[in-house]
């Protein structure tokens, strides 16, 4: 494993080669590179240049957002987007950037548990085949908190072994993006990490939640930088994802107003010394 940044989850504004100069300063080993910039990269520079870019940074391509919600839109925009994304595929895969994540909303208001299972499975199998034609593996992140469950008339995936298994129904390169927060807010069980395989495993976020809240308060954009307030127990949570063999990023994501509030170079160097700790537990 190794820590990786993504300048946005800490409110930090930063290009491509930006991120990639502050990823290095701050002592990170990889970047979060999104799709679309890097796409622009190996467009204007070529993908030989891009890729010795990480090397020269001392830096590995992390894992990148897919750039629409297949879920959200609609289908004559998604075949839209299915049109338009091989050639952004093949520049992500060209400098190895081979993990991509998307998060599944916890319920909806016009689909049923079933039906909403069958549409999300429809819409991301055509996603994940392209993804597959180059090799990208795509880590679905599943939302915990309760205070977002409730928002929606049906309830959908919001814990970890749904997850799996919409992931097993759309194809074989689709595994998890498991994020330690919504862990916790999903009840945090220790008995779900047993589930956990270097297979199903695409991308890992690591976060702490606020002391003093029920879990059932938690909400989902007031989290904190792991090992923070020792509310998520994170030591079970990466031992479990080391014992795996999982070797791909880790990176921070705590949507934290007083992290954001902060200058650049603080919040970097508060976040980079937060993902190399709990890198470290796994010993």
């Amino acid at each position: 494993m190794f820590a990786s940044l993504n300048p946005g989850h800490i409110g930090v504004k930063a290009g491509f080669p930006e991120g990639l100069a502050l990823a290095e300063t701050h002592g990170f080993a990889g970047f979060d590179a999104q799709l679309q910039p890097l796409h622009e990269a190996v467009t204007r520079e070529g993908a030989a240049t891009v890729r010795q870019r990480f090397v020269d940074h001392g830096l590995r391509p992390g894992c990148w957002n897919l750039p629409y919600m297949p879920y959200r839109v609609s289908a004559e925009e998604h075949q839209d987007w299915l049109r338009k994304l091989p050639p952004l595929l093949a520049s992500a895969a060209a400098v190895g950037a081979h993990r991509a994540g998307m998060w599944i909303l916890p319920g909806s208001n016009d689909r049923t548990y079933d039906d909403n299972f069958a549409f999300h499975v429809e819409r991301f199998q055509p996603v994940a085949k392209l993804l597959a034609d180059h090799g990208i593996r795509l880590g679905l992140e599943f939302v915990g908190p309760l205070t977002s469950l409730r928002r929606f008339a049906h309830p959908f995936i919001h814990s970890l072994s749904p997850t799996l298994e919409l992931a097993r129904a759309i194809g074989p390169n689709v595994g998890l993006l498991f994020d330690s927060w919504h862990w916790h807010c999903s009840g945090g069980d220790p008995a779900d990490l047993k589930a956990l395989t270097q297979d199903n495993l695409v991308h890992i976020h690591v976060n702490d939640a606020p002391a003093g809240l029920d879990r059932e308060a938690l909400i989902d954009n007031q989290r904190r930088l792991p090992l923070t307030t020792g509310v998520i127990d994170l030591a079970a949570f990466i031992r479990a994802v080391h014992a795996t063999g999982y070797d791909g990023p880790v990176t921070a994501e705590p949507f934290d107003s007083e992290l954001n509030a902060l200058p650049p170079e603080d919040s970097l160097r508060r976040t980079a010394t937060a993902t190399r700790s709990a890198v470290a537990l796994a010993g």
